[in-house]
């Protein structure tokens, strides 16, 4: 039986070379072949991927349109499964021997998945990062060995079956960033019936966010206003417009976006007029469905 092709797609923007080339040397031993999705703007000198093949789009088309560029071609080109990445996160030698286990697992379990995620050590914060799950409404719980079924995972380090892709669709560009991963997943699990499953037993390297801020005790991560932005206009979107969540999770990821807007502004550690500016304009816009870029 011949082994699955494994395309991996990492979207990169301004990439810091030597964090680029540590992240490609852990995945390129391991795909059938890596292709590097570069958002950054321009035409300048390309970093080195070698032997990635480099796909540069000269300007910022958002993560999820970049997504959608480097699956496409892999699924031209015979894919079996397609991994996704970011530019920054690196991965065990025996990644995914060990996730194609986790796939024969489930197909012998006769459970319909979606995706396959990692757990995540995030690097900034200093742990691994909880799964999420929907009892109804938005829980974390901390990683288990073995398969976990959870609700949504980020995009990097998640192996999707081509059959999946065909299936659920791709990345809905329009969020342009902050939330695609998880649309997609709750697409996946309420309209199609397809499970994403966690495993508690493989971990990878990730940084999440741009840096954390001590607050009431707690140490919180923290974006430019722009990231907040995103982040409050797609979940308002979600909550009053999509289909993909449960009603409790829509009530919850509303609310939650409006005590984001009067957060950042009070943890962020400058520029605080700023974050709450993007914040009022992404409560704006998410009610009012202007997706896409921001102008």
């Amino acid at each position: 039986m011949n082994a699955p092709k494994i395309f991996c797609v990492v979207v990169a923007y301004r990439p810091r070379p030597e964090v680029l080339r540590a992240a490609l040397d852990s995945m390129v031993a391991q795909a059938t072949q890596v292709i590097v999705v570069d958002n950054t703007e321009g035409s300048g000198r390309p970093p080195d991927v070698a032997p990635a093949r480099y796909l540069p789009l000269g300007q910022n088309v958002g993560i999820a349109a970049a997504q959608n560029r480097g699956i496409a071609l892999a699924l031209a080109e015979g894919a079996d499964y397609v991994w996704l990445s970011d530019q920054d996160t690196v991965y065990p030698p025996d990644f995914v021997p060990r996730m194609l286990a986790t796939a024969a697992s489930c197909v012998e379990q006769g459970i319909r998945f979606a995706a396959l995620a990692p757990a995540f050590y995030d690097t900034l914060a200093g742990k691994v990062r909880p799964f999420i799950r929907h009892a109804p409404f938005i829980q974390a719980f901390a990683p288990a060995p073995g398969l976990n079924v959870v609700a949504d995972a980020i995009a990097s380090g998640t192996l999707i079956p081509a059959a999946a892709l065909r299936t659920v669709g791709l990345m809905q560009e329009d969020l342009f960033i902050d939330w695609v991963d998880t649309e997609w997943c709750w697409r996946a699990r309420k309209v199609h019936g397809l499970e994403v499953i966690a495993v508690g037993d493989v971990v990878i390297r990730h940084a999440l966010g741009d840096g954390l801020v001590a607050f009431a005790g707690r140490r919180i991560t923290i974006r430019s206003p722009l990231r907040h932005y995103y982040i409050v206009r797609n979940a308002l979107y979600l909550a009053l417009h999509s289909n993909a969540a449960t009603l409790p999770v829509r009530l919850q990821i509303g609310w939650r976006a409006l005590l984001w807007t009067a957060a950042y502004p009070v943890i962020a550690p400058e520029h605080k007029w700023d974050h709450l500016a993007a914040c009022c304009r992404g409560l704006l816009d998410g009610l009012t469905r202007r997706m896409g870029q921001r102008a």
